[in-house]
């Protein structure tokens, strides 16, 4: 033994000394020392005399490894006293070595565990009640050393029984570990819960403040507890007989607290939360036990499930809950490190227990819960506000903020279940914080710092800078609906700080122009400190304005907010119509100055008309020639706001509303001059802005954004073209001498995507709408013939000039593909099929320069998105071929190109990201396809369809594909599922393929099985399977090379469905259907698979007889293999009961 430790030692300092000392094969002569050594039989005695005699960690922890994992293997074959000795002489070590390296000691118990966990379900077995003897012993003993033993005891006691990726890998069944673990919690769980409350009920009782050795154990014993707390508790209903839960060892995330209801007598016990709460008082001055108590009283607050026996006691349970927390609450002054953990409490609460249990709660006591809230929401408010004001890196209260936000939303969207009236006004006290935190002094206190002073706003804002409405969009977004619960108090309220803002901003910009302001901004002095300020409070009151009058759901239709509707409609008892439209219309004078405005105005319109007021005042500072005293953020979230009115507002369908406000429908309804007035002064607006912010990126976007957003929708289009500003803008851009031929290049292409579509509003006069079209697209058409007909284009392409010239013109042409419609498809694609010809060219030229390459796909991605399935079958069958044409031409320049850098790599995935967009694009036509052509009955000869065109051009793209470049997930979805669709709709045109790409494919697909994500898994499962189902319905067409690709995918589904412990069961159904697929294909090699197997099992006779019954039952006799519903129904049902049955001892972990 001596002998074997002498060589283990040397091992180790060879293994654990750098690489640049030793050798390659040094260090694996070491490691091949140890894998021998572990795979000793009975190991038992020499793994002692280590543990005794060596003082090197490493070899102690690979004795503990080799013993862990050598007693599951020999149990059956050792004695169970020789068992107890060596658990206890384990144990021993341990408190015998109180100086052990921590991960030493945490291996050696956990060898210790798992030796209980395999003793689970021995009949007689007592392992784990002298285990948990010795837990109480160690506790006991008063010795820190000893008890912080007794923690990593129980710590690895509930890793083992977990099943989760913490349990250990030594090749037990997932059965066995699924009834250890039932069996553990059936009969230990509790009981190491109450001793753990028993152990922290004697520690709270310590007199404050805890002496070290006390705070030690304190916080192991709450981080055990709340291990415990987040345990997945094993389903009511038998999990064996949930077959997709069957083999998994991935732990659940973020699970809630669902215990059996055995556990009533703990959970429902008046004094738990109590206690909990009194541990948070006694620990929350040190952070990590703060951390640890709040986490426990996080997951008690996501009680659910069978532990309640009715709605009574989930009630009485909330009850307690909120009667604790308020106690606490009421009586701390909250720690910056307990805001997340107090914030993630109460919205734990309100998204576990729904509002009808708030509802139950005795109205004092909810009057107080949300008097609390209300007053936690306020407090974290101004925190983040401070922490804003400190430039904090770490945005905790930020965090905690907008959790608390979120909770409030249940509590208004059921207002009448609550029966809270006085929730109104904790509600408006939220909205006036919110307000408050982000305005400037003397009105709020945004950038107010801890000391007093007061942290300037500045005006020059980093374009690489998240923007404001994206940053914090969460908050917004629930401070919209709760100002939406109140609209009496917000919306005049807004308004009314709105026009005090735009009339300061208004005086002060007129005080500078009277005094003879020089001509740039002077950023130092007091008056740009002042604009400064101003401009920044009104981008936030434009900020929470917009969120107020507007809900932004992806998809669906933009609407006036039903809250807002009937807050217009309840005004019209005390509105005066003449009165609101005056205020509307006026934008060039104060509110205050138009008789009885204050008393009979709409407040919606009201507040619309502040914002039209500022860009009145934007627009004179423009004409005094003060544009550079304006700030481009302000005139950014300006048009932002009016893009999302606009497509909610203005020129609304009625028929979505069943009552529409007096005022709304006469200010913007359709037919009314309010609405025709309104569109006029947007254009104005737009056209003053581009007129002068064209170097503002941002606010030239939101600008254009505007005006498309004007022109998308029919009804407003029409009023549009009735404004001889939308000529001039046309005439402007057509010239290329104005201000617009400046905006940059992703600008142009959203003014290009507004002209074009603005054509769509003069459909009545068909040949004014010819010669609209011709202005705007015939200048663009000259521009690139100017540009690629220079004599010298092929010795000047690379200067800067002509390559940004070249890109403003894809850009361009990129508008106007964005524009397609099925009105002007046929139009469009005859102005664009020159130009992408000229871009196939232009790639050839240009692909060493990644910028326009890139350009040059999203062009063509993004027009055979738009104009594919509308296109008559000849101009689908020219862009296939100017899109083949670029893929090839791409091909022939990449293919043997070698990438060394990194960005160069990433130039790479975009460009064929791009492309496979771009045929999955162009594969859509085979099966939405909305063309129409006379001759479409009767195609001509040479017919070519989507598919042939998409597998042409995986062809061409497969040898630019890596596996590193498959690692991107975007890029590696696009090409599976792209796969995965031609397979579906085309599996002939699959097995047709070439041999070599056939068995490219192949690979591919293999790796897509293992290498990435479950969709991906998912996929390419899919893909086999479609082939499947056409090898054997075609047998005779298809070739061997193919029917050998099915034989060993058989094989590879085989072992992946069956024998993987690592197989996610959600992809059970595919997997199971492309199984019996592949079965069908090749019925011998399922059988010669099945042998194999039971060969293995042959010395488990009981496990061979089992699986042996199982695959008998699974594929029985008289069962038909064929493809038919009826059957693929039948050996599903067949293959969930096999995988309950043998899954659980096949799977090995």
């Amino acid at each position: 033994m001596a002998q074997i430790l002498q060589e283990l030692e040397n091992a180790a300092q060879i293994f654990l000394v750098s690489s640049q000392v030793i050798t390659n094969e040094e260090r694996q002569a070491a490691e091949n020392i140890f894998l021998n050594f572990r795979k000793t039989k009975l190991p038992y005695d020499t793994c002692k005399y280590i543990l005794e005699y060596s003082k090197n960690d490493y070899v102690i922890f690979q004795a503990a490894s080799t013993v862990k994992e050598s007693i599951v293997k020999e149990w059956a074959i050792l004695d169970q006293s020789d068992i107890e000795v060596l658990r206890t002489f384990l144990l021993q070590y341990v408190t015998q070595n109180p100086n052990l390296q921590g991960y030493v000691r945490e291996q050696i118990l956990m060898a210790v565990a798992v030796i209980c966990k395999r003793g689970t379900l021995d009949p007689g077995n007592t392992s784990l009640d002298s285990l948990f003897n010795d837990v109480t012993q160690l506790i006991s003993s008063g010795h820190l050393n000893m008890q912080m033993i007794a923690c990593s005891i129980l710590t690895s006691l509930l890793n083992e029984y977990s099943i989760t990726s913490r349990s250990s890998s030594v090749g037990l069944t997932w059965e066995f570990h699924f009834k250890c673990k039932k069996s553990f919690e059936e009969k230990n769980l509790k009981k190491v819960f109450l001793f753990v409350l028993q152990v922290m009920h004697e520690l709270e009782t310590c007199t404050s403040p805890l002496p070290r050795e006390v705070t030690v154990v304190f916080n192991r014993f709450l981080n055990i507890a709340s291990q415990l707390l987040n345990w997945e508790f094993v389903p009511k209903r038998n999990i064996l007989h949930q077959g997709r839960y069957v083999g998994s060892f991935l732990g659940g995330q973020s699970m809630t607290l669902k215990p059996s209801d055995t556990w009533r007598d703990i959970f429902l016990e008046k004094g738990l939360i109590e206690f909990f709460v009194k541990v948070h008082e006694k620990v929350r001055f040190n952070a990590e036990m703060s951390h640890h108590s709040l986490e426990c009283l996080s997951q008690l607050a996501t009680l659910n499930g069978y532990v309640f026996p009715n709605e009574k006691a989930k009630v009485d349970y909330l009850c307690g809950y909120v009667g604790s927390l308020l106690k606490l609450i009421s009586s701390i002054d909250v720690k910056d490190y307990e805001c997340l953990g107090l914030a993630a409490i109460i919205g734990n609460l309100t998204m576990l227990f729904p509002v009808s249990c708030f509802a139950g709660i005795p109205h004092p006591l909810l009057s107080a819960f949300i008097q609390h809230l209300t007053t936690l929401t306020c407090n974290f408010g101004v925190k983040t506000a401070l922490e804003e004001a400190e430039q904090e890196d770490d945005k905790i209260y930020k965090e905690a903020f907008e959790k608390l936000l979120a909770s409030w939303i249940g509590f208004i969207l059921h207002q009448d279940e609550l029966e809270l009236p006085e929730m109104k006004v904790q509600v408006i006290e939220v909205i006036n914080c919110y307000l408050k935190c982000n305005l400037g002094i003397p009105d709020g206190l945004r950038n107010k710092r801890k000391s007093g002073a007061v942290l300037e706003d500045k005006d020059d804002y980093d374009e690489n800078d998240e923007e404001d409405r994206d940053k914090y969009s969460d908050q917004l977004s629930s401070i919209g609906a709760l100002a939406r619960y109140v609209p009496h108090h917000t919306i005049p309220l807004l308004a009314r700080l709105l026009e005090e803002h735009v009339t300061r901003l208004f005086g002060q910009l007129q005080r500078l122009h009277q005094s003879g302001a020089v001509t740039t901004a002077d950023n130092g002095s007091a008056d740009s400190s002042v604009l400064n300020d101003l401009n920044e409070d009104i981008h936030w009151l434009l900020l929470v304005s917009s969120h107020v009058l507007t809900i932004h759901a992806e998809g669906e239709t933009p609407l006036v907010p039903s809250e807002i509707m009937n807050y217009s409609i309840k005004q019209s008892n005390h509105m005066d119509l003449n009165t609101t439209l005056k205020v509307l219309s006026s934008p060039g004078e104060r509110f205050d100055s138009i008789p009885g405005a204050d008393q009979v105005t709409d407040s919606v319109i009201r507040l619309i008309s502040s914002v039209f007021r500022l860009c009145e005042v934007e627009n004179r500072a423009v004409s005094a020639n003060l544009a550079y005293l304006l700030s481009p953020l302000v005139g950014s979230s300006a048009m932002w706001f009016l893009n999302r009115w606009c497509i909610a507002y203005l020129l609304p369908n009625e028929k979505h509303y069943v009552e529409m406000s007096v005022a709304l429908k006469s200010a913007f309804g359709r037919g009314s001059e309010g609405a025709q007035w309104t569109v006029a002064f947007l254009l104005d607006k737009v056209a003053s802005n581009l007129s002068v912010w064209s170097s503002e990126v941002q606010l030239a976007e939101d600008t254009v954004k505007l005006l498309v957003a004007l022109v998308e929708n029919r009804g407003r289009c029409q009023s549009v073209m009735k404004c001889p500003v939308m000529m001039s803008l046309v005439k402007q851009q057509c010239s290329g001498q104005s201000q617009l031929s400046i905006l940059p290049s992703n600008v142009k292409r959203f003014l290009m995507k507004a002209l074009v579509l603005a054509g769509s509003g003069l459909d009545e006069q068909k040949v004014l709408q010819d010669e609209y079209w011709n202005l705007v697209l015939l200048p663009l058409h000259e521009r690139f013939k100017t540009v690629l007909g220079r004599p010298d284009f092929e010795n000047s392409f690379h200067n800067d000039s002509i390559r940004l010239e070249v890109i403003d013109l894809i850009e361009s042409a990129v508008g106007v593909s964005e524009a397609t419609r099925h009105d002007n498809v046929d139009m469009l694609f005859s102005f664009m099929h020159p130009v992408l010809t000229e871009c196939v060219k232009l790639t050839g030229i240009y692909h060493n320069y990644p910028d326009i390459v890139q350009s040059i796909l999203e062009l063509f991605g993004t027009l055979v998105d738009r104009q594919i399935c509308l296109l008559s079958p000849a101009n689908s069958r020219k862009l296939y071929e100017v899109s083949l044409s670029l893929i090839q031409i791409y091909a022939k320049f990449n293919k043997d190109k070698k990438v060394v850098d990194p960005d160069a790599e990433e130039d790479t995935f975009s460009d064929i990201t791009m492309m496979m967009l771009l045929l999955s694009n162009l594969l859509s036509k085979d099966y939405v396809d909305f063309g129409f052509s006379e001759d479409h009955a009767t195609a001509p000869e040479g017919h070519v369809s989507a598919s042939d065109v998409v597998l042409y051009g995986v062809n061409m793209l497969i040898p630019l594909m890596t596996k590193e470049l498959l690692k991107f997930p975007s890029l590696c979805t696009l090409y599976y599922k792209l796969l995965s669709f031609v397979a579906e709709l085309f599996p002939e045109k699959l097995c047709q393929l070439p041999e070599d790409l056939v068995n490219t494919l192949i690979q591919s697909m293999e790796l897509g099985l293992t290498n990435f994500s479950v969709d991906i898994t998912r996929v390419c499962l899919e893909w086999i399977g479609h082939v499947a189902g056409y090898v054997y319905n075609k047998p005779d067409t298809t070739s061997a090379y193919i029917k050998a690709a099915m034989d060993h995918y058989l094989q590879v589904v085989f072992q992946m469905l069956l024998l993987e412990s690592c197989f996610d069961m959600d992809l059970l159904e595919t997997g199971s259907q492309t199984f019996f697929a592949l079965i069908c294909c090749n019925q011998e090699k399922f059988r010669q698979l099945v042998n194999e197997l039971l060969t293995k099992m042959q010395n488990e006779p009981k496990y061979y007889e089992r699986l042996s019954t199982a695959f008998n039952k699974l594929t029985p006799f008289a069962m038909k293999f064929d493809l038919t519903r009826k059957t693929k129904v039948r050996f599903q049902e067949n293959f969930d009961k096999f995988l309950v049955n043998v899954r659980g001892f096949l799977c090995v972990k």
